[in-house]
């Protein structure tokens, strides 16, 4: 089969072989470092994001680029993976903040709320586009479902990475990577999301294009992360001196349980 035949660029569809090559690395790489138990959510992302390549690969093949039946399976597909992502957010979350009951407590309740409004903003969205043709109304009803996912993710991670910033949490390089790859890319899409929900056809191959490649920068980027988790034995660790760490550390574990407690007593009260 030639690799134009599916209505997609050449350049897009190799550029899908290397993302599902990366995708395969990485999966190695977090089980052979041994982070795949504290990473289970983020693995099941990558699974169903190889799931969304294979979906839509088929999809173009049968019916081609431009057809109702290969959009709305695509979309569809999209929905579930950004459902995915959103898991594997709230894993990064907990995991560099599960030692803080009180700031998790609030956190979690806070994405479930988050959740709640991105639901009903899908579905006023839709309702909206009632008295369209059905095809039109399929199509707004993925987008905003899949902007407001966008949006909410955006939202979460910045707040998180800001968190971590201004009380010095701790963030292991891979989960800082993930975190900051994650808000990089959701960003992109709602970009594009905004952007393609007007000119919904003639922009449609530009922004898969788009979407592809900042994905696979993304993958490197991730890559690179977990493939620097082993140690360098040859180079000694650069530390700050110890009247400095001694100093600092206790004041900012201080602000940090303070804040915790604060949030536990609100939580109970």
């Amino acid at each position: 089969m030639r690799l134009g035949m599916l209505g997609v660029a050449s350049w897009q569809q190799w550029l899908w072989a290397l993302i599902v090559g990366v995708q395969i690395c990485i999966c190695y790489l977090i089980v052979r470092r041994g982070t795949s138990n504290c990473l289970p959510f983020f693995l099941f992302f990558l699974a169903s994001d190889f799931a969304l390549s294979v979906v839509e690969f088929e999809s173009y093949r049968l019916w081609g680029f431009s057809s109702l039946a290969s959009y709305v399976l695509v979309w569809s597909a999209h929905t579930v993976v950004t459902a995915t992502r959103g898991m594997a957010v709230a894993e990064i979350c907990r995991n560099c903040l599960h030692r803080y009951e009180g700031i998790w407590a609030m956190g979690w309740r806070i994405l479930a709320g988050v959740a709640a409004i991105v639901v009903l903003y899908a579905a006023v969205d839709t309702l909206a586009a009632r008295q369209k043709a059905f095809w039109l109304g399929v199509a707004r009803m993925v987008l905003a479902a899949n902007r407001g996912l966008e949006l909410a993710l955006v939202a979460v991670l910045l707040a998180f990475l800001v968190f971590a910033r201004y009380y010095r949490v701790e963030l292991h390089p891979p989960h800082k990577a993930l975190a900051i790859g994650f808000c990089f890319f959701s960003c992109v899409i709602v970009l594009n999301d905004t952007i393609l929900s007007v000119f919904l056809k003639q922009y449609a191959p530009l922004w898969n294009g788009i979407e592809t490649s900042s994905y696979f920068v993304v993958l490197v980027a991730w890559g690179r992360a977990f493939y620097k988790l082993v140690p360098d034995r040859h180079l000694a660790p650069n530390l700050i001196p110890q009247a400095m760490y001694d100093e600092q550390v206790p004041q900012m574990n201080a602000r940090l349980r303070l804040l915790n407690d604060r949030l536990i007593g609100a939580l109970k009260s």
